[in-house]
């Protein structure tokens, strides 16, 4: 079965806050209630629970790549959370410590690219009349990644946030010697 992929840009959050590398991308990978048209003329959106089972499963080796480049390029980064909330899927995203993460990690902080797009293969839909147009919701989709692409098909797919992990030593010393006194 192909892979389908769903990719629009808006406001950032950066967070300055601290000596760090941004080391994280944070977005939203499916916004909730909005629609994307199809090249074959239809519209599709996804179910809030459309990804569950996925994120369950496997919610922590799904992969970022740059451009949906998923079978020469290596992952610019993991995924290590998913939450489901009421906008959207956010996810937070461990950016590779290699020139493509620190590439990508520099585009989102520089907001010259900030859209994100999902790849997942459609397990469950229900299709639906929405005027005079047919549409497809999707009940269930397997995650296979999701990519980092300047644009998206979807307004609200897009990284919100770039920013350090401040449990990580090399990234944030001062506070993951003394974190446990913030506690």
């Amino acid at each position: 079965m192909n892979i389908e992929t769903r990719a629009v840009e808006g406001e950032l959050e950066i967070r300055d806050d601290l000596d760090d590398d941004y080391r994280h991308l944070i977005g939203i990978v499916v916004p909730w209630n909005a629609t994307y048209k199809m090249p074959d003329g239809r519209t599709e959106s996804f179910d809030p629970a459309a990804f569950d089972k996925s994120v369950k499963a496997r919610g922590d080796r799904i992969p970022l790549f740059q451009n949906h480049e998923t079978t020469l390029a290596m992952p610019v980064g993991m995924a290590v959370s998913f939450t489901n909330r009421q906008d959207g899927l956010l996810a937070d995203f461990k950016m590779a410590r290699t020139l493509r993460g620190d590439e990508s990690t520099s585009l989102a902080r520089d907001r010259f690219v900030t859209g994100l797009s999902v790849g997942f293969r459609p397990i469950r839909n229900r299709s639906e009349r929405r005027g005079d147009t047919d549409h497809v919701v999707r009940l269930e989709a397997a995650l296979d990644h999701v990519g980092f692409v300047s644009n998206p098909a979807y307004a609200g797919a897009q990284v919100l946030a770039v920013r350090f992990d401040p449990d990580d030593e090399a990234q944030a010393p001062r506070l993951a010697r003394w974190r446990h006194l913030l506690a």
